[in-house]
């Protein structure tokens, strides 16, 4: 479910209505009348939300999941094997775009409607300083000792923990954050992510539905982008530390004291876990896990997991020792060119 914190709840809707708006078909005619006021990942389908898959790989993968009742957008080619699972299918030959169509249709975003620069509603410690310029909407919380500047955007619903500070003109919406963190100047924390949906020659924006939630201490570089998720949260855990003008994209997770120098760009869905450190420029591929303790050398795009403990580099990334030998080996070729070059 939506976190009301941070959404508005449009539903619900009969399963006749979102089939239509989807351009959906219904493969059970007597379930027009249901209605769903819920949307969820596959994994964690229920009676009342609506969900989607797109292939029998990921199907399969979902093999756990209660399907009973629960309202499914798939291709024709997966009907059969869904309502044998107890689903309510609508047959949709682009499913991803017909869940867009759908969530957009039960959640939308809060937003500041009010005239006023803070909002009534907002719960402000004594001490708690906010800098003139600064926006902070309904139903936020900011905590003791926090210092939000000129220009800074508090969404309705977040929290800015004890000690927190927000730099000038940063941009937090749908996020709950730790004590003691460091947002630095037009740092944005949880916009949506880059998630579309292809149906035909028209690409449609999917709705992120979920959050940002950083630990204790964790600092976000200036004009450095950290992505809501989808489902769920987009978390960094205490200690991370972004470098300036990095980006974590949606639904990823970060363990503790992980460091990101500049430019460092992390993929959708990748997990990295604890004490992992980057070089500089960065690239991660999505769906990716590093493992706790790796380093990734400057300049690298990882396109596959990092065991733990080990150290990558090269684009695509690979064990360093690996990676140096093949340095190696160019160079001795490139002179071993140059040499028969001044010989003739």
């Amino acid at each position: 479910m939506a976190d009301p914190r941070f959404y508005d709840r449009l539903g619900p809707r009969t399963i006749t209505e979102i089939a239509a708006l989807s351009d959906a078909a219904i493969s059970d005619s007597g379930a027009g009348e249901t209605t769903v006021d819920a949307v969820a990942p596959l994994g964690e389908a229920s009676r009342g939300a609506v969900s989607y898959v797109e292939s029998a790989k990921l199907l399969a993968a979902a093999e756990a999941a209660d399907l009973d009742d629960a309202v499914i957008l798939a291709p024709e080619a997966l009907k059969d094997a869904l309502v044998e699972r107890g689903a309510i299918v609508l047959v949709h030959a682009a499913p991803r775009a017909g869940f867009a169509a759908i969530a957009a249709s039960l959640f939308r975003p809060r937003r500041i409607a009010g005239p006023e620069a803070i909002d009534q509603s907002a719960k402000i410690a004594p001490d708690a300083v906010i800098a003139p310029n600064a926006v902070i909407g309904p139903d936020v919380e900011i905590g003791a000792g926090a210092w939000i500047g000129p220009g800074a955007h508090i969404g309705p619903g977040c929290r800015i923990g004890e000690g927190s500070v927000i730099g000038a003109n940063a941009s937090i919406s749908c996020s709950d954050i730790g004590r003691e963190c460091q947002i630095l100047a037009g740092a944005v924390l949880g916009e949506a992510g880059f998630g579309v949906a292809v149906a035909g020659s028209t690409v449609i924006d999917i709705p992120h539905l979920g959050m940002v939630r950083l630990g204790d201490r964790v600092t976000i570089g200036a004009n450095s982008c950290v992505d809501r998720a989808v489902f769920g949260e987009t978390r960094l855990d205490d200690g991370v530390k972004l470098d300036n003008l990095c980006h974590i994209a949606h639904n990823v997770r970060v363990g503790r004291s992980v460091l990101m120098p500049a430019y460092a760009g992390v993929s959708g869905s990748t997990t990295i876990g604890d004490g992992v450190m980057f070089g500089g420029r960065v690239g991660i591929s999505d769906h990716v896990e590093i493992g706790e303790g790796a380093r990734i050398g400057s300049n690298s795009a990882v396109m596959n997991d990092v065991p733990a403990g080990e150290t990558y580099a090269g684009a695509p990334a690979q064990p360093i020792r690996r990676h140096m030998r093949e340095i190696a080996e160019i160079r001795r070729l490139v002179k071993s060119k140059d040499k028969s070059k001044k010989g003739g």
